[in-house]
């Protein structure tokens, strides 16, 4: 399973509890996968051989570190809040009642008072643990025994004492004698102060304190341990968090200590990281910023200084059972930087830094993005972050930040936090963009954590753009409904979707009208329109509503001469797409229209109004009687191709064998003539195809626009395969008159059913079009002629005694119109 994979089943597996109220414990199993899935990411990578990795490898470690992180600041800040937002809900239950404040007894009660009751400053806390427990490692230096081995033995020597070395070994022996400790002794040192900053900067007091007593340092260790706040087990109370120590710990007079910790950090003469040490345990900043190498240890070192401000003022206006020793008389040590008044300055500030590489870092993606959850301002930074995407296309840079926005944002309005609607919305649909491409069957899955009027859009331009197999489009029509999806409204918008893209083609002129072979291949377009079709037929309930659809799509590839587009349309729908309900219905309106037919008799019901008539009705016939057009221009094809395998020979020269072959033959075209014959006929021209009347259509008052565009397209179906029929049926007539001789009278007979007035076939004969500006009517009583030639012909030939049958160019033109009277 890969990433992407692996959050969208930790989003799935918690979607069921979005909205279902705040709880400090919420929060934990999901950050809690996201950050698993970044940690194995890390330690996949750091498990590879060095030397087969390149930078891009070490920078891909360094973004999984990045991202890792992200999460845990994520999981500690907003488990805090969403625990501080539920006390918040639950004080504005209670009676308010709160009871006597307190009197704290000792500072590490006075501080845990202050913990407890300012959310603010647990999170300031937080943050600290954070940086401190995600800053990078380093090598710590070596235990060494034995105090300033080498200057004590340098001293002991009589005479051959170097005289740059102090002659005593106490630790301001440096000082006061402006002296140096012998050069092993000095490097060591050097080491140890780094160690023990080191230590400091990532939490670490008491590895510090740890590493000077073994060290034979204990004297520095009392200097550090200055840094505890003193607790005396006897006077807390018993309820007070954290671990009891057996006897009074830390430091009573800690704001005379943190003096004299500023004074030591002040002077330049000490080493530099031993300067960073005391004016961290001080709450400097002045001397940390020394040392700070990137944004983390500039953060670290603000927050620092914030934490202690607060701690120290609140010591000082707690009412304690002692009065600590004061420091006024003492001066006070000057620095630079004076603690912010809160985190937003400080993230404002490195924002805004002198140095260049400070601002570069804290414009990182990540950076900006750690900072706005620091300071409670994801909800502005999303969206910005929205804004950015409608602004610019997304790089490969850009793809993990958003998946992390996402579902930080997903988790947060689980939570019940607050953010902008429209911004999550947004980060959501580029995402699910991207998702589009390589991971498609996680799409629904946060398609439904769109707002419910932009899920049905989003789900429908996702699927617009997949042009797999049926059962491989029907799979991601399951997905949706299995994660609650509106998959009735998705089909119908995918399908209007992919409709819609070839609407605004225009149909050709009448002039480049030209029918299409049935066994031609369409085009990628109708292929694609054909399958926008299967999308509202993947569901029986939808097959009314698909009826419609395929209809007027059924009408396009007809006025484009398309036969074989709309008989492929018509090929790939379900076997159970006509509903029974529909054929019956179909048979009733027939039958009520035969019966009240003028020739019908007078007696029964009147006939229902056409227009009360269900609007399916009418697609009902229209369907039936388009796909009956394109059966038979099939058939026509297949009877075509029969009859131009006539055997060649005549049959008295052919062998027994041929002979058998040419009355197989014969056979075969009989029945593919009349079978022919009676589709175009029966199914085609006495029904009166595509008729208002033989679809059941008012044609008085077109209820609306669509209405009447359709009766337009009707309309110009019927000029253009009306006459097309007619003059194929007769193709069919006529030149079967050598298998069928009762034929070459029927195409001649052609002649009434055109004059029919009930039909009004000759109107579409007459009727002049771009491709025969004169109709075609002319060429109709072309073929009428030839018919009455062909039995003239005949007659001829059956009776030699009559006089020689006149040629064609003779005979008056008189006998053409009798024979269509």
């Amino acid at each position: 399973m890969d990433i992407v994979a692996k959050f969208a089943a930790a989003v799935d597996a918690h979607s069921g509890r979005e909205g279902a109220g705040l709880d400090s414990d919420t929060s934990t199993p999901q950050t809690r996968a996201y950050r698993q899935v970044a940690k194995q990411q890390l330690e996949a990578l750091k498990g590879e051989a060095f030397a087969a990795r390149g930078p891009q490898d070490q920078n891909s470690e360094a973004y999984w570190k990045t991202e890792s992180n992200t999460w845990d600041l994520v999981e500690r800040l907003y488990k805090l809040r969403a625990q501080a937002l539920a006390e918040a809900q639950d004080d504005d239950m209670s009676d308010g009642d709160s009871g006597q404040e307190a009197v704290a007894t000792t500072d590490y009660a006075a501080v845990q008072e202050l913990m407890g009751r300012s959310n603010l400053l647990a999170e300031y806390m937080e943050v600290k643990r954070w940086l401190e427990e995600t800053a990078p490692e380093f090598q710590a230096v070596e235990t060494r025994k034995g105090y300033l081995f080498y200057t004590r033995r340098n001293i002991a020597r009589s005479g051959a004492r170097d005289s740059r070395i102090v002659t005593e070994a106490d630790p301001d022996a440096t000082s006061r004698q402006r002296r140096e400790l012998a050069p092993e002794d000095a490097e060591y040192s050097a080491g140890l102060v780094r160690t023990l900053y080191e230590y400091v900067r990532r939490g670490r007091v008491s590895s510090a304190i740890d590493l000077c007593v073994e060290s034979d340092e204990a004297w520095r260790a009392a200097t550090l341990k200055g840094s505890l706040v003193w607790r005396d087990p006897v006077l807390e109370p018993s309820d007070i968090p954290g671990t009891r120590p057996p006897h009074t710990a830390g430091n009573i007079n800690r704001a005379l200590w943190k003096h004299a910790c500023a004074a030591l950090a002040a002077d330049e003469a000490n080493d530099m990281f031993e300067r960073a040490l005391y004016a961290a345990l001080s709450g400097r900043i002045d001397e940390v910023a020394l040392v700070c190498e990137g944004w983390d240890d500039h953060l670290w070192a603000h927050v620092n200084a914030l934490i202690e401000a607060r701690v120290d003022r609140t010591i000082l206006d707690s009412a304690l059972l002692y009065t600590p020793a004061q420091t006024a008389a003492l001066g006070h040590v000057p620095s630079r930087y004076m603690p912010a008044r809160d985190l937003s300055q400080v993230i404002d500030a490195l924002a805004c830094h002198d140095s260049p590489a400070l601002r570069y870092a804290a414009a990182e993606p990540f950076r900006r993005l750690q900072s706005a959850i620091i300071v409670d301002k994801f909800p502005a930074y999303l969206g910005e972050y929205a804004e950015h995407l409608r602004a610019t296309e997304s790089t490969d840079a850009d793809v993990n930040l958003l998946r992390v926005v996402v579902h930080i944002a997903l988790l947060l309005r689980r939570l019940g936090f607050a953010l902008p609607l429209g911004a999550v919305a947004d980060v959501l649909e580029r995402y699910i963009d991207l998702l589009a491409s390589n991971n498609r069957h996680l799409v629904a899955v946060y398609v439904a954590h769109l707002p419910p009027s932009r899920q049905t859009e989003a789900y429908a331009l996702f699927l617009r753009g997949v042009d797999d197999p049926l059962p491989v489009r029907m799979q991601l029509l399951v997905l949706a409904e299995t994660h609650g999806l509106d998959v009735d409204a998705i089909a119908k918008l995918t399908a209007q979707l992919v409709l819609d893209k070839h609407s605004d083609s225009r149909l050709p002129a009448a002039a480049a009208y030209a029918l299409a072979e049935p066994i031609e291949r369409t085009s990628d377009a109708e292929s694609e329109q054909i399958c926008a079709i299967e999308w509202i037929t993947a569901f029986p309930r939808l097959y009314c509503y698909a009826l419609v659809e395929i209809c007027n799509l059924a009408r396009r590839f007809l006025l484009c001469g398309r036969t074989n587009a709309a008989a492929k349309l018509f090929n790939s729908l379900p076997d159970d797409f006509v509903q029974p309900e529909w054929i019956v219905k179909a048979r009733l309106d027939d039958t009520s229209a035969a019966s009240h037919s003028p020739g019908s008799s007078a007696n029964g019901p009147p006939p229902a109004p056409i227009g009360a008539l269900p609007e399916a009705t009418s697609h009902v016939h229209e369907y039936i009687q388009m796909l009956s057009l394109c059966d038979a221009y099939h058939y026509y094809s297949t009877w075509a191709e029969t009859m131009c395998k006539r055997p060649t020979n005549p049959a008295s020269q052919l062998s027994a064998r041929m002979q058998a072959q040419c009355l197989e033959w014969k056979e075969r075209a009989v029945q593919t003539t009349d079978h022919a014959t009676l589709m175009f006929r029966s199914r085609l021209i006495d029904i009166d195809w595509l008729s208002p009347q033989s679809l059941c259509i008012a044609v008085s008052s077109p209820s609306d626009n669509s209405q009447t565009s359709r009766l337009e397209e009707l309309a110009r179906l019927r000029e253009l395969y009306i006459p097309e029929t007619v003059f194929r049926l007769h193709s069919i007539l006529f030149d079967s008159r050598d298998i069928l001789p009762q034929n070459l009278k029927r195409s001649l007979d052609l002649a009434q059913l055109v004059a029919d007035e009930s039909l009004g076939i000759y109107h579409q004969l007459a009727k002049p079009t771009m491709a025969h500006p004169l109709g075609r009517l002319t060429a109709f009583l072309g073929l009428m002629r030839r018919s009455a030639f062909e039995i003239l012909r005949i007659q001829q030939l059956s009776q030699p005694d009559k006089p020689p049958l006149l040629a064609d160019s003779t005979l008056p033109a008189s006998v053409g119109r009798r024979a269509i009277a």
